[in-house]
């Protein structure tokens, strides 16, 4: 489950990392997403290294996300401990990865209109970095919406690379092998005028 907006308007902007993520995984099997006649999204499905995919986009906007995940769940019936949300984070520095098991939504919209629906906040995540605004007087809702500068695109595209390997191994290895060799810093370039962060 990729999180974003839908819409031109919002494509290349920091809270639809997770979009990019899953579109990324989609193109390195050829798979294409295509609107579903039950489903409030975007889906592509492929079959490799024996298991089915599904790559799911909500086009509902963001704090209704948990809409287009519970129809996804109960039409293929997939229990949520399969399922697994990729999503932006600026508490994490750009470039960085978390893969977590269950937890709270941490601010993050998307996660809580799941987590609210669903009745549980046990299902995997993956947060991928996107740091605090450069400017601290920015609402940190203006700076998610905002699009990548120039020069965050370095980092940007080695972090989805890097994140659409932790979604095969989280698949194919499991979640505590996937957490291991994942959930650590990211070198990435920092952004300009950036401050270090923990």
């Amino acid at each position: 489950m990729g999180l974003g907006n839908p819409g031109k308007r919002y494509a290349n902007t920091r809270h639809n990392l997770g979009y990019r993520v899953v579109e990324s995984l989609a193109a390195e099997h050829g798979a294409d997403f295509n609107p579903h006649p039950r489903i409030p999204a975007l889906i592509a499905e492929w079959r490799a290294d024996g298991l089915k995919w599904l790559a799911v986009k909500p086009i509902t906007f963001m704090n209704l996300s948990g809409q287009a995940v519970i129809a996804a769940l109960n039409f293929w019936k997939i229990p949520p401990q399969a399922m697994i949300a990729v999503v932006d984070d600026a508490e994490l520095p750009p470039g960085d990865l978390r893969l977590r098991g269950s937890g709270s939504a941490g601010g993050h919209n998307g996660l809580k209109s799941i987590i609210d629906l669903l009745g549980s906040n046990r299902f995997a995540r993956l947060r991928v970095g996107i740091g605090r605004p450069v400017t601290p007087q920015m609402p940190l809702s203006d700076w998610v919406l905002k699009s990548f500068e120039k020069s965050e695109l370095l980092w940007l595209e080695s972090s989805i690379k890097t994140a659409t390997h932790a979604l095969k191994s989280w698949a194919g290895k499991g979640l505590e092998a996937a957490m291991n060799q994942f959930n650590q810093k990211a070198a990435a370039t920092p952004q300009p005028g950036a401050t270090n962060q923990d």
